[in-house]
């Protein structure tokens, strides 16, 4: 409500009319809940960032900030496009299945490296991530525009691939991946509070010093958590590729889509719930849906859009920053990230 209040005297201010922002956001809500195909939309925005929510909120629990889930699933969505051109022989359940398996492994493999960086030589996971996101996009885009460009494309992609994420209707974009990532956020979610897996993620993501002393090796549950969390980012960058109608093959400038920023954005948002990623998901997705609906109608820029979501960021930032009367600042030792209750999956006494 914050964020929507000060886009509205933004826009007020902006284009010098006290309606106007009735009028931009009565025009964002039709372009992205108005109507089936306004439903479509946002669903299909709002599905990778369910991947890379989750992705992050993993990484939270652990105590982590995965920042670099663009990075894992620009890789994850490359993987995922390699096998599925070089293995077109193959019948197409089974290569669709591969090349979500290669996806992922990519994904895992990009958020070990931050992880393994900080439990055996103390750098904090933020700086690796952020460089490590510069890595993968100037190593993807060498890639799709060298070595795996296609044959005689004029652009600076891969060839298509042998095998697709089907529709569930004939008339929308909406595909399987939509399943695919509730099924994972639910499952995430379930895991987090029913499993010594979670149990143990949890713990140290409140206290790894009590964790430690409890017998909970932090380094472990760190690196595992950041597994997971790359797995579920290149996930996400293997929807899109294998679902999404203008992809369908792997372009030069695939990093960059947001999708693993906003999702950072989402996590934040639902807090200490895993299952407060459909919602927040959606929201992030309805905005970018209603955002061009809103330019065509009202002739509001659409990049009003963004400033919303950086207030909304801002919002929810500031509960990691400001401390409830009576609230103890959380300490913790130098390399040792902790993420305050509010973040982190546990609430107070629940585990």
């Amino acid at each position: 409500m914050v964020a929507l209040l000060l886009g509205a005297v933004i826009i007020a201010l902006a284009q010098k009319s006290v309606t106007a922002p009735a009028e931009a956001y009565s025009s964002l809500f039709r372009g992205a809940f108005g109507d089936p195909s306004a439903w479509s939309n946002t669903l299909a925005r709002a599905m990778p960032l369910l991947l890379t929510g989750a992705a992050v909120f993993v990484a939270l629990a652990a105590g982590l900030f995965n920042i670099g889930a663009e990075g894992q699933l620009s890789v994850g969505g490359l993987a995922a496009a390699v096998v599925g051109i070089t293995f077109k022989s193959l019948p197409a359940p089974l290569l669709l299945g591969l090349s979500l398996l290669a996806a992922m492994a990519a994904g895992a493999a990009w958020g070990y490296l931050p992880a393994y960086l900080k439990v055996k030589r103390g750098a904090h996971e933020v700086i690796t991530a952020i460089l490590l996101n510069y890595v993968a996009q100037n190593t993807t885009r060498y890639l799709a525009t060298g070595p795996l460009r296609e044959p005689g494309g004029a652009a600076g992609q891969t060839a298509e691939v042998g095998a697709t994420l089907s529709r569930l209707s004939p008339n929308y974009d909406l595909h399987w991946g939509l399943v695919i990532a509730a099924v994972a956020v639910a499952l995430t979610a379930v895991a987090l509070r029913r499993t010594v897996w979670g149990y143990e993620t949890r713990a140290v993501g409140q206290g790894p010093g009590a964790a430690e002393a409890a017998g909970i090796s932090v380094a472990r549950v760190q690196i595992n958590a950041m597994l997971i969390s790359g797995a579920l980012a290149g996930l996400a960058g293997a929807v899109v590729i294998l679902g999404e109608v203008p992809f369908r093959r792997f372009p030069s400038d695939f990093y960059g889509s947001g999708y693993g920023f906003d999702g950072l954005a989402a996590a934040l948002l639902a807090g200490g719930s895993a299952w407060a990623l459909f919602p927040a998901a959606l929201l992030f997705g309805g905005l970018a849906s209603g955002a061009e609906q809103m330019t065509f109608d009202v002739g509001t820029p659409k990049q009003i859009v963004s400033v919303v979501q950086a207030i909304l960021i801002i919002a929810v930032a500031a509960r990691l920053v400001v401390r409830r009367p009576g609230n103890r600042p959380v300490s913790h030792t130098p390399g040792s990230e902790v993420i305050p209750p509010s973040v982190a999956a546990p609430e107070p006494g629940s585990l």
